[in-house]
């Protein structure tokens, strides 16, 4: 059965599947996807890759999958909402009755990255994956039955896990939640959750405290002031800075970003940023609520704003 939207654009693609459902908005373009069943969902987008599984192929929406990138896992592939997967990615390798990905939302898996799937790679929600990392799930090639080490087992990656630049990892790794690895770091076994750890092999430096919300406050009008001038010079849209001790506003013509202390100097055309914003200013503004990660910006100057401060891991749902 195959189940295509109307509004689902398919270019010089080619899809073998017994079982396919592709929703609004998804652009397929020199595509190629072999699987038992297929589902997309909406306004995914993936340009020249390749798909392989002899089990089932799951894409959440809003989906990214760039040019030269092959995935390949036999027993199935699973990739959540607005996850994406940069150009020259290589995801398989040699393949058994155990390989399968699963990579869960909001994830990025970057340029030149291989991820071996011999046996299963499992991803958690918001994990960053620098480029020409190497996950690696067996490790033999040298005789074993002339004493060479071997080892076949699956990798665990929990929420919210960064892997910068070529950080490696060995068979049976398990990364805990909100850990960070250094850069070139190598890890073969068990990583705390909270922690910094860096080294070849790596080891925890140091544990990840909370910060106050002082400190996020400081934070974050650096990061108002930075977008004021990357919005002036970089993007060529004019713009006022106006700090008072209650309030730091970004004045466009259109509109306002507004970061406040009470809300009550907030006008009708304010973006208001905060972060736990009362229902009451939900219900009259646009809004970006930074402890929820929420927002119902509709405006440009709004959408801006969220694109810009995602290269501070700020990543608005």
């Amino acid at each position: 059965m195959r189940k295509i939207s109307k509004k689902a654009i398919l270019q010089n693609s080619k899809i073998d599947c017994k079982e396919v459902t592709i929703e609004d908005g998804v652009k397929l373009e020199n595509v190629h996807i072999k699987a038992k069943n297929l589902v997309i969902r909406k306004n995914s987008v993936l340009v020249s890759c390749k798909l392989f599984s002899e089990g089932p192929i799951s894409i959440g929406k809003d989906c990214t999958i760039k040019e030269n990138t092959v995935v390949n896992a036999f027993r199935g592939i699973t990739i959540g909402d607005r996850t994406i997967i940069d150009r020259d990615v290589m995801i398989g390798g040699m393949q058994s009755q155990h390989s399968e990905i699963d990579v869960g939302d909001d994830c990025v898996i970057l340029y030149r990255s291989y991820l071996n799937t011999t046996r299963k790679i499992t991803i958690g929600n918001k994990v960053g994956v620098g480029g020409y990392c190497l996950i690696f799930t067996h490790s033999s090639w040298p005789n074993v039955l002339e004493g060479a080490p071997f080892k076949f087992k699956e990798v665990i990656i929990e929420d919210k896990v960064w892997l910068p630049w070529n950080v490696t990892v060995f068979p049976g790794a398990v990364i805990r939640k909100n850990a960070i690895l250094g850069g070139g770091s190598v890890v073969t076994g068990d990583i705390s959750e909270n922690v910094f750890a860096a080294g070849v092999p790596a080891k925890i430096i140091k544990k990840n405290t909370n910060i106050t919300r002082s400190k996020k406050h400081q934070i974050l009008i650096e990061i108002i002031r930075d977008y004021h001038g990357y919005a002036n010079e970089f993007l060529g849209i004019k713009n006022n800075l106006i700090e008072t001790k209650k309030e730091i506003r970004i004045r466009f013509d259109e509109a306002s970003i507004v970061f406040c202390k009470d809300f009550l100097g907030i006008k009708k055309s304010d973006i208001v940023l905060g972060f736990t914003i009362p229902k009451t200013v939900k219900n009259k503004f646009e809004w970006i609520e930074l402890d929820s990660l929420t927002s119902n910006v509709k405006s440009s100057v709004g959408k801006k704003f969220l694109m810009f401060i995602k290269r501070y891991g700020i990543r608005i749902i």
